[in-house]
This record gives C-alpha cells, sequence and structure tokens, in this order.
C-alpha cells in the first residue's frame, strides 16, 4: 500500500475535516478544563490543610501516592516553588480499572484518556491551561523503533516493556516526549484515576449527582441489564438500584458503587466518551460541593488514604505545602487554550498532526507563563525520527503548509 494509499485524509477534505473536529471538540474543552481545574485546586486544598492538621499523621499515605520521574526538570521543581517561582505540569486522566488505584494491581498497560499542560504563576497570580490532543503523531522517546505512534500509548510503552518500571518511569517517558516537543520543562505531574473515585464517596458519606441523562447500568455486565442493575433518571438526583437486577429500591444519593456506576458507563450514551468524562466531571463536581460545605470532612486519615491511593504524583509532601502556602492565589486568573492540529487517518490509525508553526504558538505561551526567554519549538513527533521514516509519513509543515505561517502562531483562548 502507498503512503498516498494509507494517508486517507488529503488536503481537499483537509478543511470539513477540522471544522467537523473544531465543533466536537468544544464541549469536550470546558469539561477537561473544570476536572483540571478540580483536581488543581484539591492539591492546593489539601496543601493548606496539611500545613494545618495532620502534616505527620497523613505522611506515610502521601508517601505511597509519590513516584518520582527521574527527569533534570523535576529535580529543580521543588526550588522553584519554595521560590515561589513560575511551575509546570502536567495532568493525566485515566481509568486504571481496579480497585487497587495506582498501587501493584494498576493496569501497566492503560492509556492515558487527556492530557493537559498547565503553568501556575503565584506573582502574577495566573494559571495557563493547554489541552493537548492525546492522539498527536509521536516518536516516543526511548521508543523510537516503534514510530509512529500516538502521545498517550508513551505511558504505556515505558510500563509494558518492563515490570519492574515504576508509574513514575511510564509518566516520566510522556514528559520528556512533550518537553521534546514543545521545547518546555515539565515539573511535576499529576495522574488521576477516575475509576478510585468510589473510595473518596464513601469516605464523605454519599453524595448527590443530579444526572444528564436516563440510563441503566450494571456493575456486573457493563449494560444495561444483569445483575447489581443502577437506574439513573435525567434531571434527578435520586435512583434505584436493585442487586438483582429486578427488585429496585429508591436511594437519595449516590455511595462509592452508585458513583462508579453513574461515571463509568459509556455504550448507552449517545455522547460516546464525551458524555463518559461529563459525567466525570459532574461527580467531581458533587464531590468538591460536599467539601466546600464541609471543609473539615478532608482532615482526617481515613480520606487522605482514599484521595491519594488515586491520586499519583512526583509533587513531595513539602512541596505539597509550599503549594497549598504560596500559590492560593494562582488562580484567579485562568487562560486556557488548545494545541492546533490537523486531524489525518494513516494506515487505518487516526492522529493529529502539529505543523512548526502550531508547536511555536504553544512554545511561545508556555515560555512565558513561565517567566522563561522565548526559544525555538521542539520538533514535530517530541524525539529522533530517520529521514525514512519522515519519508514514509511526511512532515506536517509539508502536508498542512497553509497551517504553517506566522498567523499559526497566535492562540486563542477558549
Amino acid at each position: 500500500m502507498s503512503n498516498e494509499n494509507k494517508r486517507s485524509d488529503n488536503l481537499s477534505n483537509q478543511n470539513q475535516t477540522t471544522m467537523s473536529r473544531v465543533e466536537q471538540r468544544q464541549p469536550k474543552k470546558r469539561s477537561k478544563k473544570r476536572i483540571i481545574l478540580m483536581i488543581l485546586g484539591f492539591l492546593i486544598l489539601l496543601g493548606a490543610g496539611f500545613g494545618t492538621y495532620y502534616a505527620s499523621s497523613v505522611k506515610s499515605s502521601l508517601d505511597k501516592a509519590y513516584f518520582a520521574t527521574g527527569l533534570g526538570s523535576e529535580k529543580e521543581a521543588s526550588t522553584l516553588i519554595k521560590e515561589k517561582k513560575p511551575i509546570s505540569f502536567l495532568v493525566l486522566g485515566t481509568d486504571t480499572g481496579t480497585d487497587g488505584g495506582f498501587g501493584s494491581g494498576r493496569d501497566r498497560v492503560g492509556l492515558t484518556d487527556s492530557l493537559m499542560l498547565v503553568t501556575v504563576n503565584p506573582q502574577k497570580e495566573t494559571t495557563t491551561l493547554v489541552s493537548v490532543p492525546r492522539d498527536i503523531m509521536t516518536s516516543i522517546s526511548g521508543f523510537e523503533s516503534s514510530f509512529p505512534q500516538k502521545l498517550n500509548a508513551a505511558y504505556a510503552f515505558r510500563e509494558a516493556s518492563d515490570d519492574k518500571a515504576s508509574l513514575g518511569d511510564g509518566v516520566g517517558t510522556t514528559m520528556e516526549t512533550i518537553q521534546k516537543m514543545f521545547n518546555i520543562p515539565i515539573n511535576y505531574f499529576a495522574m488521576v484515576n477516575m475509576s478510585g473515585l468510589g473510595d473518596v464517596v464513601d469516605q464523605l458519606g454519599g453524595v448527590k449527582a443530579k444526572s444528564p441523562l436516563s440510563f441503566k447500568f450494571s456493575q456486573d455486565t457493563a449494560h444495561e441489564d444483569g445483575n447489581n442493575l443502577y437506574d439513573f433518571t435525567e434531571g434527578k438526583t435520586s435512583f434505584e438500584y436493585a442487586a438483582d437486577g429486578e427488585n429496585f429500591k429508591k436511594y437519595d444519593k449516590m455511595d462509592g458503587k452508585a458513583a462508579l456506576a453513574f461515571s463509568r458507563m459509556r455504550y448507552q450514551d449517545p455522547q460516546g466518551d464525551y458524555g463518559r468524562t461529563q459525567r466525570q466531571r459532574i461527580l467531581l463536581q458533587a464531590i468538591m460541593t460536599k467539601i466546600k460545605s464541609d471543609p473539615s470532612t478532608i482532615l482526617n486519615t481515613k480520606f487522605i488514604s482514599a484521595t491519594t491511593k488515586n491520586i499519583a504524583s512526583n509533587m513531595k509532601m513539602s512541596d505539597m505545602l509550599a503549594l497549598g502556602s504560596n500559590y492560593m492565589n494562582a488562580t484567579k486568573t485562568i487562560d486556557s487554550y488548545t494545541v492546533q492540529g490537523e486531524g489525518e487517518m494513516y494506515d487505518g490509525v487516526s492522529y493529529q498532526r502539529v505543523t512548526t508553526a502550531q508547536r511555536q504558538a504553544i512554545t511561545n505561551k508556555l515560555r512565558a507563563a513561565l517567566e522563561l526567554k522565548p526559544e525555538d519549538t521542539g520538533s514535530e513527533f517530541g524525539s529522533t525520527v530517520t529521514e525514512s521514516q519522515i519519508a514514509q509519513v511526511g512532515s506536517a509543515d509539508t502536508l498542512f503548509s497553509q497551517f504553517n505561517t506566522k498567523s499559526n502562531e497566535n492562540l486563542t483562548s477558549n
């Protein structure tokens, strides 16, 4: 099969494809932005809480949630945060589908569902969010021979290749690839296991979340029939549950198992993955509302243990304390952007291709947010590729030259 036949998105269809993609993506940007803000806000809230209570008693739980990446940008992070200088995060969302959170029972080859670069500047009281498409065509750092791959596979490649690799090693591969792609430093990461939210809900004593649609979901079959069947109704916070799949009983608030059923269903949702992401956001909002109504709820070791089991980070406890103390006002102004890419089908797989100008726009924005001097952007694929590999897939600058102009170096906020 020729390269031209492999590439099903030709330039004549490109404008239609791009417009369709933008229209479909708009709601997703908003929901992901809210999720990321809640995650960061939760980290800051934990840091602030630890500064007053339980700093010593929760240390063991935080230690279990700590995974180093070994990257140079990580090693300088503690100094930056102590000096109240701008810092950067890579926030990753995933669903490991295990009860063990990010422990030994985690899914080692799971893909990251969402990726976002975040810079936090306490002096300018500004947070900058950049959504990164998970389907960017990538040469994964350390696994260049597997080219081409999608960016969201970088984490899984490292973990799958080495049974001794830690979660930090896997995320470090993703961070290193993105750093090379955009020529920016990434100091910290925060990975959230969405399937572990049930533990958090139980520790809060349950939550109320209004369902955006009516659906049934069985924890046993992952479909609309079977035992352990939940029945949610559009516009209502109450729901019904039948252990045998037939005899239903009404409940006014969700426990952890109901919360998982609410947030996991995908097949019956007409919006697919976006619909599931929306319900995960609704659940996160319900959790944050419950915490906001009684902040003392989170200041106990059981809650911290349930939470840290499902949030992994390379942020040490001392850094989290400093984050809560020194960066509280950094979310006063929030600017949100999205990496602009062009859709392409190559060898039957859907990718996003990003031109030099489009990457430069991200490099300029994030380096300015971090108060770093301007520099050229990184390589298109994030890591080394051979001339024959480039000849095989083509360069984005050539394939999408109309999106590689000076005007494409300017970003419009979401």
